[in-house]
């Protein structure tokens, strides 16, 4: 494990420009896809866990309510709050098995309809909205709003109100 103490002595020395450089970098590592994924695979909606709280320079406790795709949302018992934090504010056991979300009932074709608006999370981890345009046996066609079509199972589709 890093001493941070002996990091901090040793960056002391270094140019304002080394400083942003190596930040830079830093941020690049924490955003990387696979270790967020990596990361991803131990969680799950309502699952409680223990974050470093940057405001506050501590760890704490919240429960999982949000997922982006390079940052999760988390809320906070006391005081009742939203924070949005990135994956590598997580504790994680590094010997933990990944985390089994509670079962719950999968979309089928029946829970859609031509027209329905939808929204899915691609393999990128990005988010995308649109309508059904055409429905097959396993999957359904779904025009996003950059004009892309794509074809999606009906398990990872989730469905839009427009409110």
């Amino acid at each position: 494990m890093l001493d941070l103490q002996d990091a901090m002595h040793s960056l002391q020395n270094a140019s304002d420009l080394d400083l942003l450089r190596l930040s830079t970098a830093i941020g690049h590592l924490l955003r990387n896809p696979a270790r967020i994924m990596a990361i991803r695979r131990h969680l799950h909606l309502g699952q409680e866990i223990e974050f470093w709280n940057t405001r506050d320079q501590r760890m704490q406790r919240g429960r999982i309510i949000a997922f982006k795709p390079d940052q999760l949302v988390v809320q906070t018992e006391t005081p009742r709050l939203n924070w949005t934090i990135m994956y590598a504010a997580i504790s994680i056991d590094p010997a933990a098995k990944p985390a089994q979300p509670p079962p719950e009932r999968r979309p089928t074709r029946a829970d859609f309809a031509r027209g329905d608006s939808v929204s899915f999370e691609a393999q990128d981890l990005i988010a995308r909205f649109g309508t059904i345009i055409r429905m097959n046996q396993k999957t359904a066609t779904v025009a996003t709003e950059d004009g892309m079509e794509w074809r999606v199972g009906y398990a990872a589709l989730r469905r839009v109100v427009n409110v």
